[in-house]
């Protein structure tokens, strides 16, 4: 039984993986909005992205930005996250430790504001310890036990950890910038009835 389970998790993986070649991700354009004010635009961009679970850091309507703290990346099992598009994104999300950062730019003009966003995306790594005897194979990597995981560094591996930055998340901008659209029509529409 345990076999079909095993034979079942693995077929389901590489159901999972395939298609998960990374896509061609082309920068979107400034999301131009007519009829919307920068307080607005700042307050629709705040809601959308607290709703996907990031957490504001900064946001100045005279400099006219807005950016979050580092979120670590959705796991494949977390469904009601919003942070990953895409199954690659999903699959590399849930095998790395990943970070993202939200940065909004706000240029308000004739009647419009347009919204730049560019999110950086960051990849944990951690120098693996170094195996001095066979007994210390075990806790490669952790000192865990069945019912607790504890990622135990040593001075040399704390000092040699760092995020790798990994560039932007193209398909994650986009999707952030139809969400702020969305919801300014929603405002919009209701504020109108």
């Amino acid at each position: 039984m345990r076999k079909l389970g095993l034979l079942l998790f693995f077929a389901l993986t590489v159901g999972f993986m395939q298609g998960c070649a990374q896509p061609k991700q082309i920068a979107p354009e400034p999301k131009c909005l007519s009829g919307t004010d920068l307080e607005a635009a700042m307050k629709a961009s705040e809601f959308t992205l607290v709703k996907m679970n990031f957490v504001i850091d900064k946001s100045d309507a005279n400099l006219a930005v807005m950016t979050t703290k580092p979120l670590t990346g959705a796991q494949f099992f977390e469904f009601w996250r919003k942070d990953n598009v895409g199954r690659y994104n999903t699959a590399f999300s849930s095998i790395h430790t990943l970070r993202r950062t939200v940065e909004l730019g706000f240029t308000p003009g004739q009647g419009q504001t347009c919204i730049v966003c560019k999110v950086k995306t960051e990849m944990l790594s951690i120098p693996e310890k170094e195996i001095d005897s066979a007994g210390r194979a075990y806790s490669m990597f952790s000192k865990s036990d069945d019912t607790e995981l504890n990622l135990a560094l040593n001075e040399e591996q704390r000092k040699k950890m760092d995020w790798i930055d990994m560039g932007r998340d193209n398909l994650l901008e986009k999707s952030i910038l139809d969400r702020i659209e969305k919801q300014i029509l929603k405002t919009t529409i209701k504020n109108n009835k």
